[in-house]
């Protein structure tokens, strides 16, 4: 991105956001409501580790402008604090690479039952093009439930969340900033195998013109 992008009007129509949001978080609450499901610290965020628990995950992000690769680590420390920091090369339509710092916090406030957490966090990307700087700070605060699944005795687990929330975004270029804010909805699920899992995610953000945005992990828990 050579050049922030300047905030976004608001619509006072119907859009396939403002139908979208709605029926997709009412489809999620009711997927995990009806689901006999157990809790665990952090499964809001569908992560599979016991309170105690780390791993490492190497993440594939896919927008329609933009893909990055990168690893992970996520912790679930003892009691209800979750937090995941990474980094990730991120690539644009001009075949621009960029580094992309993330940090993530999260709070269960329900252990038993469904595991509901508020989450906040951070993404900044630095760039500089022709000796002009660019910088994006991304802030989500969002609420996110989850539970976990057992497909079997001692065997595979499903880790079905959802998520939805706000999301500040401040560009800097040069002597100038802009910010906007706007709306997000993801949802997904996580298949854990014995220390093993795979995490997909889809979700909307209404500042991308309600294009999807997907994600795919693989991690290893200690």
């Amino acid at each position: 991105m050579n050049r922030p992008r300047a905030p976004r009007p608001s619509r006072t129509t119907p859009t396939r956001w403002s139908i979208a949001l709605p029926g997709t978080l009412m489809l999620a609450g009711a997927t995990l409501l009806f689901t006999p499901i157990s809790a665990l610290a952090q499964v809001c965020l569908g992560s599979p580790n016991a309170p105690g628990q780390f791993s490492l995950t190497g993440d594939a992000n896919i927008t329609e402008r933009t893909n990055d690769f990168g690893v992970g680590v996520e912790a679930n420390v003892p009691g209800p604090l979750g937090l995941r920091a990474g980094v990730s090369l991120e690539e644009d339509a001009s075949d621009e690479r960029v580094a992309r710092f993330e940090g993530r916090v999260s709070y269960d406030i329900r252990s038993n039952g469904l595991s509901i957490c508020p989450v906040t966090g951070a993404d900044y990307t630095s760039r500089s093009v022709n000796e002009i700087s660019t910088t994006r700070i991304r802030i989500p605060l969002g609420l996110s439930v989850g539970g976990r699944i057992a497909l079997s005795d001692d065997g595979p687990a499903l880790i079905p969340s959802a998520r939805a929330g706000i999301a500040h975004r401040r560009f800097t270029q040069e002597s100038i900033t802009e910010t906007d804010n706007s709306l997000f909805v993801i949802g997904g699920g996580t298949i854990s195998v014995d220390e093993f899992f795979v995490r997909g995610e889809a979700g909307l953000d209404s500042a991308d013109d309600v294009d999807p945005f997907f994600s795919v992990s693989i991690g290893v828990r200690f």
